[in-house]
């Protein structure tokens, strides 16, 4: 397999909760093994998940070094379990996957060069739904060339999480927070974006999200409320953002069916 020719060789770090990830761990983690550009460490926090996948992931981290895994004494949130994961970091930059998703193979060098080339501190990529069948064909979803906190608002789960690469020495500390209207991850991009930052697209499908039919949305009541009593938005601006996460919503299903 080609490698990458990047001339920087900033590490990245790869943030994983692994949390009852069934028989889809181990492809995850190939797709990250096989990645073009290889000066990452993947860390690994294990909350709650099945005895036999620790078992699976300490067999491939007698294979490769850079893979890292804590297992949790107890049970905590997935905000935490995140948490935990940023404290041990190293990287320049932070990256994101789900337990059950996947990565093409030049993801991160084609994601970095191009944040490089254009400084830029907060970016994600387009991405195509598969369903068991990793080869299987699905829908893309497109990302808008930039995203900011008042086109967000209008789409709390607009950006795929495993599509997500942080500058962490422009964006500065971050930290997630449990928020039982929004999932963690889209409060976290929120409050990157109320600051002032944009996320910036690669229109290039970076990503094979497994797809689920179920608790993949957020609850639409959940997300108003969200408005009214976390972000503090009027009637009228609530009104606006909660009509097109429905629409967003319904597209999304659509999608899935």
């Amino acid at each position: 397999m080609m490698r990458s020719s990047i001339p920087f060789r900033s590490l990245v770090s790869i943030i994983m909760v692994n949390e009852h990830a069934g028989n889809y761990i181990n492809q995850t983690i190939e797709s990250i093994r096989q990645q073009t550009y290889e000066n990452w460490e993947l860390i690994i926090i294990e909350n709650m998940s099945k005895v036999e996948n620790a078992s699976m992931i300490k067999d491939i981290m007698m294979e490769d070094s850079r893979i890292k895994l804590v297992t949790l004494p107890e049970s905590t949130s997935h905000a935490e379990a995140y948490n935990v994961g940023l404290a041990i970091a190293k990287g320049h930059y932070l990256a994101f996957i789900h337990m059950d998703d996947i990565w093409p193979n030049q993801k991160l060098e084609k994601q970095l060069e191009y944040m490089e080339a254009h400084n830029i501190a907060f970016s994600c990529t387009n991405y195509q739904l598969i369903g068991e069948n990793i080869k299987e064909d699905g829908s893309v979803i497109v990302m808008p060339e930039r995203t900011t906190y008042d086109s967000f608002l209008h789409n709390v789960n607009l950006i795929a999480s495993s599509t997500v690469m942080i500058d962490r020495y422009i964006i500065g500390k971050i930290k997630f927070v449990s928020n039982e209207n929004i999932h963690t991850e889209s409060a976290l991009w929120l409050s990157i974006l109320k600051r002032g930052f944009k996320a910036f697209a690669i229109k290039e499908v970076l990503l094979l999200k497994r797809k689920h039919n179920n608790g993949e949305y957020n609850h639409v009541s959940k997300v108003w409320a969200f408005y009214r009593h976390v972000e503090k938005l009027n009637i009228f601006e609530s009104a606006c953002c909660f009509i097109n996460n429905v629409k967003s919503e319904v597209k999304y299903r659509n999608l899935k069916s």
